[in-house]
């Protein structure tokens, strides 16, 4: 009988474990892929000694320990489900003090429930989920060994408590009020949890007096966890859960009642996950981590079946641009003017790494180099790998060795950058720019791009962003300025559709416009149709731009 119940336990265990795994790799995995590029763990005694004296440390030397397996994605969510088991296991042991006990409450799921909601979270880190664990675990071994000895036990808790907040800050809160719940639950005298709630607030109240902290509350409540202070509403939810389900868990025996706490668990915070997921950030995500592995072609296949706004600098046109096919299928996607963004902190720094990977790819150099660095200045821990990679071969181009030798340091010290960073520093192909020129900045797409192209002709991404630039501009001027410059030239298919909206029949024939292009434009002024409409640049003024369509 007792194989049986503890077998039962095991097989709950594992399907909670499976669906743990299913909701984080299906909502999560690319939103756990950025984490490992913004916190990594340093292999550098100094780095390591300079976290560990600060409150939290431990904390947050294995949170980046972990974070820098994430750059698999599986290895990611594979790590993030095991740690909501281990919470679902602590809380269960909290309640029973025996795992292989038969009741197994369906309140149990409610804490892990607000802990996967936290990771929508703009600002919030994997560090509110390890401080989490530790202090669950921390509890369980408390109620286990220290609080039965009562006449130790109210020193032994203020010395958990002290070390607690030293490993993992903030959360000693959260183990406090567990005590407290405990000691009323038990009919006991309520000492010892009142002892560690007023042990957790001279402890926030020394660091925050040394500067650790911004303010007080910073100090003592979840927001220690966001990397700037928040009201951290859902991560208070999710550690307020724990005393909630312990007190709520011993007055409900009703095993129906468990099935259905079970169900409405699951629906409730399903629905909720799907609610807050921000759809958009989530694919700029994925569209990072598949650009970081060079998958154009799953980027092109992603945005294939759909009509969102797709901007000039955009991970679809880089990837069309990569395969040669910018020019030939940009108006199958709805392309928009530049913009720009005003967003999160999370959507600019994914920007961020867009412009910088879009630009580099297309030598602009200037432009790459300013948004590696507004990328790696945004992230948490200021070392973005790879933006620290463009910025060495960058340097190297401007003659900036000493630059380039600093990141390449940085990035020394981590598992998976090293040898990628010794290979960039180490490069000798690398272009070196004329000293006269910053190559280009801040003067225009259109003239940025020009000077690219007449430095570089043989750089076909740097030429379909080019002329792709000028034709989302719609702008005159830009059109006869490139002309002038291809003079002789055969015209590429979308810059003769554009000639034909601009300029009289007779200068179309002047500037090379195939008298075949004139004759569909001409059908198309008489409402009649031609083939492959919703690729041309007329359809790209007509319908995806009324605005320009309107001019």
């Amino acid at each position: 009988m007792i194989a049986n119940s503890k077998h039962m336990i095991l097989s709950k265990i594992a399907l909670a474990t499976v669906l743990f795994w299913f909701v984080t790799f299906a909502l999560q995995r690319f939103k756990l892929y950025t984490f490992e590029s913004d916190h990594l763990f340093l292999f550098d005694a100094d780095w390591f000694l300079q976290n560990l004296i600060a409150p939290g440390g431990i904390n947050l030397i294995i949170t980046s320990f972990l974070t820098q397996f994430f750059k698999f994605p599986i290895l990611g969510t594979i790590v993030v489900a095991i740690m909501y088991a281990a919470a679902f296991i602590c809380i269960k042991l909290l309640i029973s003090n025996s795992i292989w006990k038969e009741k197994q409450n369906g309140l149990l799921l409610i804490p892990i429930g607000f802990l996967m909601l936290c990771v929508e979270e703009p600002l919030y880190s994997l560090r509110g989920h390890t401080a989490f664990i530790i202090c669950l675990i921390v509890s369980v071994l408390y109620q286990q060994f220290i609080c039965q000895h009562q006449k130790f036990s109210l020193a032994a808790t203020v010395l958990c408590t002290i070390l607690l907040y030293l490993a993992a800050g903030s959360v000693a809160l959260l183990f406090a009020v567990i005590v407290l719940t405990t000691n009323i639950l038990q009919k006991r005298k309520p000492i010892n949890g009142l002892a560690a709630i007023a042990t957790v607030f001279a402890c926030g109240f020394v660091f925050y007096l040394t500067e650790s902290y911004v303010s007080f509350a910073e100090a003592i409540l979840p927001m220690q966890y966001y990397n700037w202070p928040t009201s951290g509403l859902i991560a208070t939810c999710a550690w307020l859960s724990v005393p909630t389900v312990i007190a709520t868990s011993n007055f409900i025996h009703n095993q129906r009642f468990d099935h259905i706490a079970h169900i409405l668990t699951i629906v409730v915070f399903g629905f909720a996950l799907n609610q807050i997921h921000d759809k958009k950030t989530y694919k700029l995500q994925h569209e990072s981590y598949l650009a970081d592995n060079c998958r154009w072609d799953k980027i092109i296949k992603l945005n294939s079946h759909n009509n969102v706004k797709t901007n000039f600098i955009s991970y679809t046109n880089l990837a069309l641009a990569m395969q040669g096919q910018l020019l030939n299928r940009m108006f199958e996607f709805n392309q928009q003017l530049p913009t720009q963004q005003n967003n999160s902190r999370t959507v600019r720094n994914e920007t961020f790494h867009l412009e910088s990977l879009s630009f580099f790819l297309s030598g602009h150099v200037a432009e790459a180099r300013q948004a590696a660095f507004n990328s790696a200045l945004i992230t948490p821990d200021g070392v973005e790998p790879h933006d620290f990679l463009r910025l060495i071969s960058i340097n190297k181009s401007f003659s900036a060795d000493k630059v380039s030798q600093k990141y390449a340091d940085v990035l020394g010290k981590t598992l998976f950058y090293k040898q990628k960073a010794a290979t960039a520093l180490a490069d000798t192909n690398i272009t070196k720019l004329p000293e006269n020129s910053t190559f280009c900045e801040i003067d225009g797409f259109a003239s940025d791009y020009r000077e690219i192209v007449k430095a570089n002709p043989q750089n076909t991404v740097a030429q379909q962003f080019h002329i792709t630039y000028i034709l989302l501009s719609a702008d005159k001027k830009r059109i006869l300025s490139y002309l002038d410059d291809h003079k002789g030239e055969p015209l590429h298919r979308r810059v003769q559709e554009a000639c034909t909206i601009m300029f009289s029949t007779d200068e179309c024939r002047q500037f090379g416009v195939s008298e075949n292009v004139i004759k569909e434009f001409e059908m198309l002024r008489k409402g009649q149709e031609i083939n492959n409409f919703h690729r041309t640049y007329w359809y790209y003024i007509a319908y995806l731009n009324k605005t320009l369509g309107r001019k």
